[in-house]
C-alpha cells in the first residue's frame, strides 16, 4: 500500500513538472470582468499589534487613528480584501490562553465595514496560547485517537467555534493555519526535527474546521492549504503533502458523504521565484494536482511579494527609485496580469504586504509603503511615507480613478477652478496661491488632484508642486513649492564661486551657497518671490539640453525652481521662464510617494 501510494505520487508530480497535464480555459471563458476589483487583496497588520500604542488618545484600547488612517489607505489603493490574523492572550495559563475581543471587535464590526473591506482572517498557531506547553504548536502532531484527532486539534476547534461564532459574516473568508506544509514555527518548536503538520492530522482538521464554521456562519468561506512554495528547499514537496491531505481518511471520507472537498478554495504562497511566469507555472501544477483528484474549488494567493528598498529622504518628496523598487512594481503589475488573464481558476491575489515591518534587523521591506516615523515601534498614527512605486502600479491596476494624474469630471462648485485642458482643478490656498503669484505663467496647468504625501497635502503642476502647511495659516509661507529644483539637479553639484571683489549693479552673490545670481535671472527671482518662493542659488549659470523640447539653453538651478533664458523672447514677460519640473517629475515612478 505505501509502495503504492508513493509510486502515485511519484507519476502525479512528474506529470505537474513536465506541463503536459494543464487544462487551460481561455480567460474570456471563465472570467467576469465585474469580479476584477474583488481580485485584489493586501495582508495588512493585524490590529492585535495596536493595542495600548497610544495611550494618550486611546488607554487600554485600540489605536484607531493608526488603524484607520492604514484601512483608508488600503481602501484609496483598491484593495477589496484584507487578510489579518487572530491572536489569543498568553497571560493566563493553564490553558489555551483566552481571546480578548476588545482588540477585534471595533476592526470587524465597525472599521472594515465603513470602508467596503472583506476581511481573510488566518485562523493561526496563535489562536491559542503557549504559556502552558499543552497547547505549544508542536503538539498538534502528536498522535491522534481513534477519530483521527488530539488534544491540540480539539482544542483548535473549540476556538475556531469561539471566534467564528462571534463574529459570523464579518469574516467573509478564514484560513486554516499558515504554511502548514514547511511552518517556522513548527521547526523553531522541534529544534529543526519536524517541518511541516502531518497531512492525515491537518486533513481531519479541515474537516472539523469547515463543518464548524458553516454551522456557525454560512457565508464565511474556508481556505485550506496556505502552501508555502519553496523549491530552493523543498522541491515540489508542498505537492506532495497536498496530495496526501487529499488522501487522508478524513478528507476521503468527507468527500463520499458530501461529494466535495472541505473547503472553498486551496491557498498558495509562490515565493522565491524569479518572475510571473514562474508563479503562472506553479499555480498550473497545483490547479493540475487539483483536477487529478475532482477538486475544482478555486485557488487564492494570499501571499505573494517581492522585497525593495526605498531610497533615503528627500526635502523634494520626489525620490529616484532604487532597482529593487523598479523590480518589485514590475513584478506586481506582471503577477496580477498575468494571472488574471491565464489563471482563470485563481479567484484572489493578496499582496504581502501593505507596509514595511520593523524586526531585529531593521526593515522587513516587503511593503508598498514604510510608514512615517516607523521603526521597530510605528508612530502615532499610519502616514504612509514614501510609497513605493508598486503602490502607484497596485492603484493603477485597482483603483484608477484615485491615482492623483487621472482626470476628474468638471465639479459643479464655483469655489473651484477646472482646468479642461488637464482634467484637474485647483481650490482653496492651492487656488489663492496660483492666483495671486502669476497663474499659468508661472506654474502651469495643474497635472494632478491635491494629494498626501508624507503627511502633508500636495498638488503638481507643470512647473512646481504645492505644499500646504498648515502650521502657517494665514501667512505668505501657508503654501510653499517644493525643492523640486534640488531633485531635478541630481547629483550634479558645483564648486562654490569665490565671493567676487566686485559685483556689478545687476549681479547679487549669495554666501550661503557661494553663486552668483545676474542680470535677467536676477531681476526675474526678486521681481517674482524671491527667496520664499524660489529658495537660494544652488548652481551657476551654464547651457543644458531642455528636458521639454530638447533645446539647449542658459539655465540656473534654485533649490525650488530652474530657471530658463529664452532668447527668443527678450524684453518680453517670457524671457526667464521655469523649468517644466513637475512634467519632468511626473515622468519618473517617483512621484508618488
Amino acid at each position: 500500500m505505501l509502495a503504492t501510494r508513493w509510486l502515485r505520487l511519484l507519476l502525479v508530480s512528474t506529470t505537474l513538472l513536465s506541463g503536459l497535464a494543464l487544462p487551460v480555459q481561455p480567460a474570456a471563458a471563465a472570467r467576469d470582468p465585474a469580479s476584477w476589483p474583488e481580485f485584489f487583496g493586501i495582508v495588512g497588520r493585524d490590529p492585535w499589534y495596536e493595542f495600548n500604542t497610544d495611550p494618550e488618545r486611546y488607554p487600554v484600547e485600540l489605536n484607531r487613528a493608526f488603524l484607520e488612517s492604514m484601512m483608508a489607505e488600503m481602501a484609496a489603493l483598491g484593495a477589496r480584501w484584507v487578510r489579518i490574523e487572530f491572536h489569543a492572550e498568553y497571560d493566563r495559563a493553564p490553558g489555551p490562553g483566552w481571546i480578548d475581543w476588545d482588540k477585534h471587535d471595533w476592526y470587524l464590526w465597525d472599521l472594515a465595514p465603513r470602508y467596503g473591506m472583506k476581511v481573510l482572517t488566518v485562523l493561526g498557531s496563535g489562536i491559542l496560547a503557549d504559556v502552558d506547553p499543552t497547547y505549544a504548536f508542536s503538539r498538534i502532531d502528536e498522535p491522534p485517537d481513534r477519530e483521527g484527532r488530539n488534544h491540540y486539534t480539539r482544542a483548535f476547534v473549540e476556538r475556531t467555534a469561539e471566534i467564528v461564532g462571534r463574529y459570523g459574516a464579518a469574516l467573509a473568508a478564514v484560513e486554516l493555519l499558515n504554511e502548514p506544509n514547511a511552518n517556522e514555527l513548527l521547526w523553531e518548536e522541534t529544534g529543526g526535527r519536524v517541518h511541516a503538520v502531518r497531512p492525515e492530522i491537518y486533513g481531519r482538521l479541515a474537516v472539523d474546521v469547515y463543518e464548524t464554521v458553516k454551522q456557525r456562519s454560512p457565508s464565511t468561506r474556508v481556505i485550506a492549504g496556505s502552501l508555502l512554495f519553496d523549491r530552493h528547499a523543498d522541491g515540489d514537496r508542498h505537492l506532495a503533502w497536498l496530495e496526501a491531505v487529499y488522501q487522508s481518511p478524513a478528507v476521503q471520507d468527507y468527500r463520499n458523504r458530501t461529494g466535495r472537498y472541505p473547503w472553498d478554495a486551496l491557498s498558495l504562497h509562490p515565493y522565491f521565484l524569479p518572475d510571473a511566469g514562474s508563479v503562472l507555472a506553479v499555480v498550473r501544477e497545483l490547479r493540475a494536482l487539483q483536477l487529478a483528484y475532482g477538486d475544482t474549488t478555486p485557488i487564492w494567493l494570499t501571499e505573494v511579494g517581492l522585497p525593495a528598498d526605498p531610497p533615503a529622504w528627500s526635502p523634494a518628496g520626489v525620490l529616484q527609485p532604487t532597482a529593487s523598487e523598479l523590480a518589485q512594481a514590475a513584478f506586481l503589475r506582471q503577477v496580477y496580469t498575468l494571472i488574471w488573464e491565464q489563471a482563470p481558476e485563481v479567484e484572489r491575489v493578496f499582496w504581502f504586504k501593505f507596509e514595511d515591518f520593523g524586526t531585529s534587523h531593521g526593515y522587513a521591506s516587503w511593503g508598498l509603503v514604510r510608514l512615517l516615523d516607523s521603526g521597530m515601534v510605528y508612530g502615532r498614527e499610519a502616514i504612509p511615507w514614501p510609497r513605493k512605486p508598486a503602490f502607484l502600479v497596485y492603484q493603477q491596476l485597482a483603483r484608477p480613478e484615485a491615482v492623483p494624474t487621472s482626470r476628474v469630471p468638471r465639479p459643479d462648485d464655483p469655489a473651484v477652478r477646472y482646468f479642461p485642458q488637464t482634467g484637474h482643478t485647483l481650490r482653496g490656498p492651492f487656488r489663492r496661491y496660483w492666483e495671486q503669484n502669476g497663474g499659468l505663467a508661472a506654474f502651469g496647468y495643474p497635472l494632478t488632484e491635491p494629494f498626501w504625501s508624507g503627511g502633508r497635502l500636495v498638488q503638481f503642476f507643470e512647473r512646481a508642486r504645492f505644499e500646504y502647511w498648515p502650521e502657517y495659516r494665514g501667512t505668505p509661507s501657508e503654501v510653499q513649492l517644493a525643492h523640486l529644483g534640488r531633485w531635478a539637479l541630481g547629483d550634479r553639484s558645483f564648486a562654490p564661486e569665490p565671493p567676487p571683489e566686485r559685483l556689478g549693479p545687476d549681479e547679487r552673490y549669495f554666501p550661503e551657497t557661494g553663486f552668483v545670481v545676474r542680470g535677467a535671472f536676477l531681476r526675474y527671482w526678486e521681481q517674482n518671490g524671491g527667496l520664499a518662493r524660489f529658495g537660494l542659488p544652488i548652481s551657476p549659470e551654464f547651457r543644458e539640453v531642455n528636458p521639454a523640447d530638447r533645446k539647449e539653453y542658459t539655465v540656473q538651478y534654485f533649490e525650488r525652481a530652474r530657471f530658463e533664458w529664452h532668447p527668443e523672447a527678450r524684453g518680453t514677460l517670457y524671457e526667464v521662464q521655469l523649468g517644466l519640473l513637475g512634467t519632468q517629475a511626473l515622468a519618473t515612478l517617483g512621484w508618488y510617494r
